[in-house]
C-alpha cells in the first residue's frame, strides 16, 4: 500500500526537496505500514507530504489529515484524494475535531516537540476512541545517540534544546520562538513511560528500519 501511496504522491506537484525526502523515508513507512490496526477513522497527526494518509485512505479509513503547516503538503492532493486536512499545531492548541478516531498515527513528529511532551501525548489518548491505538515512530537514541549530530545529518538544523537531560519529564514548557529540528531523542524506556503515564497501554515497543522506535499503545 506505502508504493501504491507513493505513486499516487509522484502524481502530483510537490513542494522542493519533497520526492528525495520521501524516498529516504519510505522502507520506515513500508515498516510502520505492517503494524497499523485496522481502523475506520484515522488521524494522522503531524502528516508531513502525506504518504501515511494516503496509505490508509487506500486501505478504506476515513482520514483526517493533521499538521501545524500547509507547507509540505500538497492539499489539492488531499481533495482530490478524499483527506480531510486540518492545520493545527499540537503543542499549542485544541485538537480541531471532536470524532474519537480507532487510530492515530504519529511518525517522526515527537523529537520535534519544543515542550515537555506528557500533554501532547495526553492530547492523543484523549483523540481516540475506547479500545482505539496509537502508533508512534521517533529516532531511536540507543542508534542516534543525542540530537545535534542527527541534525547536522539532516542539513544542519539546530541542536536539540534537551540534549543534556537525563529523561523526557525533566523537559520544561518552551516559551521561544519554535525551532525545526530534533530536540530531545527517546531511549525505549523513556518512550515506554511517556506514553503509559498519559494513560496508554503500551502493547509493543520495538527498533525497525534500524532507524527508529516503534510504539503501539491501546486506550482501554
Amino acid at each position: 500500500m506505502i508504493k501504491q501511496a507513493v505513486k499516487i504522491f509522484k502524481d502530483y506537484k510537490q513542494v522542493k526537496g519533497a520526492d528525495n525526502y520521501v524516498k529516504g523515508l519510505t522502507p520506515l513507512y513500508e515498516e510502520i505500514y505492517k503494524h497499523l490496526p485496522q481502523a475506520k477513522l484515522t488521524y494522522d497527526i503531524g502528516c508531513a507530504y502525506g504518504i501515511m494518509s494516503l496509505a490508509c485512505k487506500l486501505r478504506g479509513d476515513d482520514v483526517v489529515a493533521m499538521d501545524m503547516t500547509a507547507k509540505y503538503t500538497n492539499l489539492e492532493m488531499f481533495e482530490k484524494e478524499g483527506i480531510k486536512f486540518e492545520k493545527w499545531n499540537i503543542e499549542k492548541q485544541a485538537m480541531p475535531v471532536t470524532q474519537k478516531a480507532d487510530l492515530v498515527i504519529f511518525t517522526e513528529i515527537l523529537e520535534h516537540l519544543n515542550s515537555n511532551p506528557l500533554p501532547t501525548v495526553k492530547k492523543l489518548y484523549n483523540a481516540l476512541d475506547t479500545g482505539g491505538y496509537v502508533v508512534c515512530s521517533t529516532p531511536a537514541k540507543e542508534l542516534w545517540g543525542e540530537t545535534a549530530g542527527m541534525n547536522a545529518q539532516m542539513g544542519g538544523k539546530p541542536p536539540g534544546l534537551w540534549n543534556d537531560l537525563d529523561s523526557w519529564r525533566d523537559i520544561p514548557e518552551y516559551k521561544g520562538k519554535w525551532i525545526d529540528g530534533h530536540m530531545y531523542h527517546f531511549d525505549q524506556f523513556d518512550l515506554v513511560s511517556l506514553f503509559s503515564e498519559a494513560g496508554f497501554k503500551v502493547e509493543d515497543v520495538k527498533i525497525i528500519s534500524d532507524f527508529s522506535h516503534l510504539l503501539i499503545g491501546k486506550k482501554c
